[in-house]
């Protein structure tokens, strides 16, 4: 957070204690948000045909938009993200691409401070790159089973907007890194020549989130978990 003036020494050490806990909240969110976008549903247009894949280039795209609300702190949040990808065959069973978009969320929380009530808005924007390798085995009967490794990388700024009674109010703006590296399996059945249908579940990965000036927040997952299971929809062509 940015430095704070022009108050007394004995308020600026409560506004200080303030800024940290929404610090840590924005961490938590920003790891949300990371995790989220990496396990997005996609809508894809792609060229992926059984064979003579190598050489060939798809296009997808990913939109998201939710809200949720965490019970213990009561903060809300509003969060979207659109991001076009692109991928090319290296062979007939290798695809290695790239994402590359942009998100924003608007994060609001009330809560108190040394007994008086204290509120807090987050606005963060930020730009995404995603790069990405899968690649594909074939199972026969027009279904495929594949690994994907991607790497979501997201640059940002956050606006804070905070009013801590009966001590005023403050603003700052401060920047923000966040990666990620996953390993997800899946599944891919081509329905034609020119429609597919994919899922991924769970997935083995380590993402953080790095304030510029605040704690770093990492996380590690392992396993198959059916609450992380997404669909995808492919339209081929060549």
């Amino acid at each position: 957070m940015a430095e704070i003036s022009g108050i007394p020494e004995s308020s600026r050490k409560c506004i200080n204690r303030f800024k940290s806990k929404i610090t840590k909240l924005l961490n938590l969110f920003s790891m949300k948000k990371l995790l989220f976008m990496s396990a997005v549903v996609a809508f894809s247009t792609a060229h992926a045909q059984s064979a003579g894949l190598e050489g060939t280039t798809y296009i997808t795209g990913q939109a998201m938009v939710s809200t949720s609300k965490d019970n213990n702190t009561g903060a809300t949040a509003t969060e979207f993200s659109v991001v076009p990808m692109m991928g090319h065959f290296i062979t007939p069973t290798v695809v290695i691409g790239a994402g590359l978009g942009y998100q924003g969320s608007t994060m609001s929380i009330d809560t108190d401070m040394l007994g008086f009530p204290a509120s807090a808005k987050l606005t963060s924007s930020a730009f995404v790159v995603m790069p990405f390798v899968r690649k594909y085995w074939d199972l026969g009967t027009k279904l495929y089973i594949f690994g994907q490794l991607d790497v979501p990388l997201e640059f940002g700024t956050v606006k804070t907007e905070a009013n801590a009674a009966p001590l005023g109010s403050f603003s700052s703006e401060d920047n923000y890194t966040a990666y990620g590296i996953n390993i997800r399996p899946g599944l891919d059945y081509m329905i034609n020549n020119h429609w597919t249908v994919e899922a991924t579940i769970g997935a083995i990965g380590y993402n953080s989130v790095n304030p510029k000036d605040g704690e770093s927040m990492d996380n590690f997952t392992f396993g198959v978990n059916l609450n992380q299971v997404t669909f995808g929809v492919k339209y081929l062509f060549k």
